[in-house]
């Protein structure tokens, strides 16, 4: 029965355990309703995740943690999907995320969730719709999720993280020291001394809608960490998705031009204008930008390195690398 709910496009006739379980679960917004549910797969996405929608117009997205599809594959899925399911609730007094409704064992580890309509950021960026808009409510939501969940920053997980990256991107001996003493400047720096929040942990243009306003999905990976960490993800995922000319030693400046611009009511085009214009609307002052900026290239690597260790984007992957190897030299500048 859980290959049938997860099977992907088509249909669940009355009378399925999942559907009949569904239903159940949305029951006070069903008034009786019984029928065939269509089913739809979403992807890309690091487990199995489909929607599900009914004939009266109501649709719910279902998350089966006891099926991925990315690289990691052991872990405790009932103990991931009752995280998630709590988060969500907890994050909802903050932020705009999908209303959670239920959870089950039973089917594959199953999360639902109410069902956003609109585009991701990542469909908006591949169709070249203009981010500004989108990428001023994602800084807003952000700030709101940061400034909510205050805590004290344990540097130790932000590059233990980085290091285990590094270890997942099999570099040869030499290339990987050359990271490993530039992750030495950082650390012995004081750029990254700031108190720490929950971040969203997986902060990519894909895991977050745009229907006017921002709601952001999936905080399988949230964490407490460093506030920039966040920014520095969904940065790097901007410039690795193109329209970047611009060299990695070359973007604090780039960010601080694109800064003016916008100040200046000025017209952009170029990935380092959405990172100024991200940055800009996430900081409270021009201070702020200055200090976010300078924090920035290393989460950027951080970014660059997630991307480059995927097998899809093999292509890219010196370029990625020589651009994280390059943010993280921005310690000495």
């Amino acid at each position: 029965m859980a290959r049938q709910v997860i099977a992907g496009n088509g249909y669940l006739e009355a009378g399925d355990a999942f559907g009949d379980w569904l239903a159940g679960a949305l029951t006070d917004r069903l008034a009786g309703w019984r029928g065939r549910i269509r089913v739809c797969r979403m992807e890309p996405a690091s487990h199995v995740v489909c929607r599900y929608e009914f004939g009266t117009g109501l649709s719910v997205v279902g998350k089966f943690f006891g099926a991925p599809t990315g690289a990691r594959t052991r872990y405790n899925a009932d103990a991931a999907m009752r995280n998630e399911f709590l988060r969500l609730r907890h994050l909802s007094g903050w932020i705009r995320v999908p209303h959670a409704v239920a959870t089950s064992s039973r089917f594959q580890s199953v999360l639902v969730t109410e069902h956003i309509p609109g585009p991701t950021l990542r469909e908006l960026l591949d169709a070249g719709a203009s981010l500004y808009d989108p990428l001023t409510g994602v800084a807003h939501l952000l700030r709101r999720l940061h400034d909510s969940t205050r805590t004290s920053c344990r540097r130790e997980r932000d590059f233990a993280y980085v290091h285990a990256i590094l270890d997942q991107n099999n570099l040869p001996g030499s290339r990987r020291k050359r990271f490993d003493r530039l992750l030495g400047a950082w650390w012995h720096g004081t750029r990254l001394d700031r108190a720490g929040c929950m971040v969203h942990g997986d902060a990519t243009p894909g895991n977050y809608l745009f229907d006017g306003g921002i709601c952001a999905i999936d905080f399988e990976g949230a964490h407490h960490a460093h506030p920039v960490r966040d920014l520095g993800i969904l940065a790097a995922e901007l410039r690795a998705s193109g329209g970047s000319t611009t060299t990695a030693e070359d973007y604090g400046r780039s960010v601080n031009s694109s800064h003016n611009a916008f100040a200046s009511g000025g017209s952009t085009t170029t990935a380092e204008d959405y990172i100024g214009h991200l940055l800009w609307h996430y900081s409270g002052s021009e201070d702020e930008f200055r200090h976010h900026t300078a924090v920035l290239p290393f989460f950027m690597a951080l970014g660059y390195l997630r991307i480059a260790r995927l097998p899809w984007r093999a292509a890219e992957r010196d370029w990625l690398l020589a651009e994280a190897e390059a943010c993280l030299c921005a310690i000495h500048r």
